[in-house]
Formats: C-alpha cells, structure tokens, sequence
C-alpha cells in the first residue's frame, strides 16, 4: 500500500485547509454566486475574493447588497460585481442581464433560496412543502433556463443544497447519513427536484457538477434572517438584560442528541476545493465542521458568553407537550417515529411583552436594526430557532466520502458559534456576548 503527501494549512480558526498548486488552469477564474447575500453565498464570495486565483466574481440576488457588503471584502472587493436579477423573473429577462454583464464564466456556485414565511410553530417552518418545492424549483430552473440561452459554459456547476436531502425533519433516518443513501419519498423534497435539473443542464451542455450537502450553518451577515443563532442570540441577550436564566426548551433527549453543524466558511472552502479538483467532478459531498454537537455541551457556554445562569431541561414530563412528526413512517423506513416535546417555544417565549420591552430597551442602548418581533421576521427567527433546539432524532451527517477524496479541513463548532455571535454584534443584529474571546 503506497502512500502520500498533503499539505494542509490553517487560517483563522480552520484547520486542515487544502493548498493549491500554482497550475496556469487555476488562474484567472472567473466566478458566479448566485444568492450572494445570504449566510451560505456571502462567505462563498469571501472565500473567493480572498484568493487572487479568482479575477471575476459576479455576484447575484434578487435584492441590492447591504453597505456592508463590499466593505467586508476588503482588497478582493475590486474583482466583485454584484448585479440585482430575479430567479423568479422569465428566464428571457435573466438571460438578457447575464449577456449584457457577464462575458465569462469558468465556475458557478449556486445558493439561491427563498423560504415562504412559516405560520408559527417548530412544525411550520418546514410544513409547506409543495409551496417551497415550487418557488426554489422554479429559482433554479429559470437560473438553468436563461444559461442555456447565453453563450456561457461553466467548467462546473456546484449546487449547494443540505441534509434536508436526508428528510430528518420527518423523523429518524439512517445515521450517519451517507451520500448514496436512498431518497426519502415521504413528502416533496425540492432538493431533489433541484438535483435532478442542474444534473440535466449539466449533461445538456458538457458541463460537470457537484453538490453540497451541509447542516445546520453557522454564519452571520446582514441580510439573512433564517439563521439559527439570531433566535439563540436575542434570547440569550433578553434573558440576561431581565436577570433570567438560560432555559433550554427541548427535553434531555433533545439536549443530548447528537448532531453536526456546518460553519459557512469552512463550507465555501470545502465547495472552491470540490469544483478545482478534477476526481471530485459529477459528485454529491455531505460537508460540516468534523466533531459531534449537542444542545448540552452549547448551553453552558451561551449562558457563559452573555453572563447569566442557565437551567437544564425540566425534569416534571408533565410540563411537556408533545407534538407528532406529520408522517407515521420514518425515513428510514423502520423504528418508532420521533416527537418533538417541549416546555415551551422560543416563539412562544417572543410573544411575551415584557420580552418584547426589553428587546426595545436593548435597541436603544446597542443601536440594534433588527425588529425580530416585526411580522414579516418573527416567526422565521424564532421558528427557526426552534426547528434547530426541540426534537428528539440524532441528526448526523458523514463526511468520510469527503474525506476519502482528499479534503480534512475542520472547525470546532463551538468556537464558530462564538464567532458568529460576535459578528452577528457587529453588524447590529443581535447584543454582543459579553465574553471577549473563546475558551474551552
């Protein structure tokens, strides 16, 4: 058995980064990161500006960027173009936008993402199926549509989809999930619909493609209010301003269930390695931070950051209601279907108005700009939220396919989570923690 030589670097608080080799094939590449402002697209485009290989990046999304933008970007901000289209608009109209702007394209990562506002419980967020499937099937159709009536031919197209793929919002599947694992077919998954037509498109035109398949994303920027640590955030943040403690509102089972999460830088690094290298081409990679995640080892330290108590779940089973997953059946097609018991709901908790006073007194003293009790955010930050803290049903994902083909960048969670937090603050999201850095 031969072996081999990888060097790896670090940078930041990734490690294992991979290295590039100073091949003239990956020079002067040019870019597109359609959905260019939202937690997962935003960090692509920080990836690539930050890498002189990469001389154009033409960024999109149905809104003008935040003046933040450009300014966080530093010196790569030069190489960025951002152009205002609509995935929603007539792929003739996006087409005629892409021939006017865009001359070049030797990449294609595509994030774009539109989550119809949930009605209000942890259930909701994810319970309009046929409407999500229909509106992020239809964003990257029309994007597949309007390339194909343009003279444009990417080397690779990369789509980022999620473990959603693996329906663990619909009970317990197979852990850990591997990437050749069957689709689920207990409700309507967009992401495979999406799978299916950049596939084709793909074929169509001689194109290679991947897909990228990460968990719950840790990342902060200005415009995303679907993020799982805004609701953390104002929580932890109210709490501590009316000298409450930290109440977990899951069960133990919920507390100790193992997961993974998907810092967003380390997912950009991982999607610019998977398209330059050439063995990864026409492959699906499930990606995240590379240690396991609990609610149980988070809390203690978010309690600790914003300098309050916190509680572990109750104990009393009759303070919990229990809510039923949609579908008898699991997606793994076996096994008891999972519930999902609380005490309370981090919705539910948002509706209070003593917390909603406090929020306006901590807008005052932090000049805040997000109204998280606006009715156009609230249920999606603090549905969200809860979607992320209340179940039962381990959610893992496997990496080892990723590591197989040669990629062993890593991240810990935790001090990721830490690091959103911090950047959440800056841009006048959510209260900073009031620790000033990171321990174990």
């Amino acid at each position: 058995m031969t072996g081999s030589r990888l060097l790896v670097r670090s940078h930041d608080i990734f490690h294992g980064l991979p290295t590039y080799s100073e091949d003239a094939k990956l020079a002067n590449l040019t870019a597109i990161v359609a959905g260019a402002t939202g937690v997962s697209g935003y960090h692509m485009v920080k990836v690539l500006a930050a890498s002189r290989r990469w001389t154009k990046i033409y960024c999109m999304s149905s809104r003008p960027p935040p003046e933040t933008f450009y300014k966080d970007l530093g010196d790569g901000a030069q190489r960025v173009e951002h152009l205002v289209i609509d995935f929603l608009a007539n792929p003739s109209n996006i087409s005629t936008i892409l021939k006017e702007k865009v001359s070049q394209v030797d990449y294609i990562f595509y994030f774009s993402y539109l989550q119809p506002a949930p009605k209000g419980n942890v259930l909701d967020l994810w319970a309009g199926e046929e409407e999500l499937a229909s509106v992020n099937t239809c964003l990257l159709t029309n994007f597949l549509s309007a390339l194909q009536q343009t003279n444009l031919q990417p080397r690779r197209f990369m789509l980022q989809t999620g473990s959603k793929h693996y329906a663990f919002y619909l009970g317990p599947a197979a852990i850990p999930a591997f990437e050749s694992d069957p689709r689920v077919s207990l409700g309507e998954n967009f992401y495979y619909a999406q799978e299916d037509a950049m596939v084709a498109y793909c074929q169509s035109v001689g194109t290679r493609w991947n897909v990228a398949r990460p968990s719950y994303i840790v990342g902060a920027v200005r415009d995303g209010s679907l993020n799982h640590l805004i609701g953390l955030g104002i929580y932890a943040a109210v709490q501590a301003h009316r000298g409450l403690a930290l109440s977990f509102p899951g069960d133990y089972r919920a507390w100790d269930r193992e997961q993974v999460q998907s810092s967003a830088m380390l997912n950009a690094y991982f999607e610019e390695w998977i398209v330059l290298t050439d063995a990864a081409a026409n492959e699906a990679f499930n990606i995240h931070d590379g240690l396991s995640f609990t609610w149980g080892r988070l809390w203690p330290y978010l309690a600790g950051w914003y300098g309050l108590d916190w509680n572990p779940p109750e104990m009393d089973e009759s303070k919990y209601r229990v809510m039923k997953l949609p579908h008898p059946n699991t997606p793994r097609g076996y096994g008891p279907q999972a519930t999902l018991s609380s005490s309370f709901s981090l919705l539910e908790w948002s509706l209070q108005p003593d917390v909603e006073r406090a929020w306006r007194e901590l807008t005052r003293q932090h000049d805040l700009i997000l109204d998280p009790f606006d009715d156009r955010y609230r249920a999606r930050i603090f549905s969200f939220a809860d979607s992320a803290v209340i179940g039962d049903a381990p959610m893992t994902i496997s990496i080892r396919k990723a590591r197989r083909y040669g990629f062993f960048g890593t991240v810990d969670s935790y001090h990721s989570i830490f690091q959103a937090f911090r950047e959440l603050a800056r841009l006048r999201l959510i209260v900073a923690p009031q620790a000033q850095e990171f321990i174990e």
